[in-house]
């Protein structure tokens, strides 16, 4: 879960939605441990398939093999062409 760091008063606060909290099984007052990381302006492309050997060409086609690979994926999965 992800929160905004605030200011209040002359300390800081984390506000986190409360839905976050319920999914966690947490009630207020309850003491937990936490761990404070600052969050990255980077792009995750963890999931974007990679292609390798192929036709030099094939880097200009990226969208359509990448459009291909999803459809493969998705039949896979059973969620249709």
């Amino acid at each position: 879960m992800t929160g905004r760091v605030l200011e209040w008063g002359n300390s800081f606060g984390i506000r986190l939605r409360k839905s976050d909290l319920e999914d966690a099984g947490l009630t207020p007052g309850e003491e937990v441990t936490i761990r404070i990381e600052r969050k990255l302006s980077r792009i995750d492309l963890s999931g974007v398939p990679a292609f390798s050997g192929g036709a030099p060409e094939d880097s200009q086609r990226h969208d359509d093999l990448l459009g291909e690979a999803r459809s493969a994926a998705r039949r896979l999965r059973g969620l249709g062409p």
